[in-house]
């Protein structure tokens, strides 16, 4: 008896803490209020804004899919007429503010927005070493969101083959063009030809590039003797001395 005696009061206390517990919870439950709808004027700048989102991403190679969090009405009120534009130099981020000029007010707003593109680029098949000229069994062809790559992996195939590699490239990763150079350009450490020309006489010598230049451009180049020159690339391995 004395057993039962001592349960009995445990197990009231249990029942009453399990419905403390649910009647709590049902207040908190009941005193949440539903989201308000968005107004007519704020749908009307959520949509200006996820159209021009997209056309902005209209020149990646890839989808797009745009979302535009609620702005707040009161900044709006008296903003009838409006565009719309990116700030940090026009550059597309996955998350980003849109800027929104108020031709009424000329005040200048801002609204919160994410963007994805999924699209494809190119990795290393496999390592590529310095000065190697990409081929296409060097690539192999990824899925993603490309704003998650840097802008310089946002590549397509006919960017990338025939040009050489600058750097070493470990295999799978993202090929990007500041890894590559032209075949016509020249790199530093390079041995070159140098050239002179003055009316019909032409005069050549090796060199060695001290820099890294495309074709048409210029670079320092430095003499057997030792003596260091300026010229312009004409070819792959050629410098026309300037005088």
């Amino acid at each position: 008896m004395r057993s039962f005696s001592v349960c009995r009061p445990l197990l009231a206390a249990c029942l009453s803490l399990a419905l403390y517990g649910t009647t709590t919870h049902a207040r908190q439950t009941g005193s949440e209020a539903p989201a308000a709808e968005p107004s007519a004027l704020q749908l009307a700048i959520m949509q200006e804004v996820e159209d021009f989102l997209l056309e902005q991403a209209s020149s990646l190679n890839g989808v797009a899919q745009a979302g535009v969090s609620p702005p707040n009405e009161r900044l709006f009120e008296n903003c009838h007429e409006r565009t719309y534009f990116l700030p940090n130099k026009g550059a597309l981020r996955a998350a980003m503010s849109v800027g929104v000029r108020c031709l009424d007010t000329g005040k200048t707003e801002y609204v919160r927005a994410s963007l994805a593109v999924n699209g494809h680029y190119y990795v290393a098949s496999q390592t590529l070493n310095m000065g190697q000229v990409i081929m296409e069994m060097h690539l192999e062809e990824k899925e993603g969101d490309l704003l998650r790559l840097p802008l310089a992996s946002r590549n397509t195939p006919e960017q990338l083959l025939g040009q050489i590699a600058n750097t070493r490239i470990n295999a799978g990763s993202p090929i990007r063009l500041n890894m590559l150079r032209s075949p016509h350009s020249i790199s530093k450490g390079q041995p070159v030809h140098l050239q002179v020309q003055h009316g019909a006489l032409l005069v050549t010598q090796q060199g060695e590039a001290l820099g890294t230049a495309e074709l048409g451009g210029t670079i320092q180049v430095k003499t057997p003797s030792g003596k260091v020159v300026m010229g312009t690339v004409i070819s792959a391995n050629t410098v026309n001395v300037l005088f």
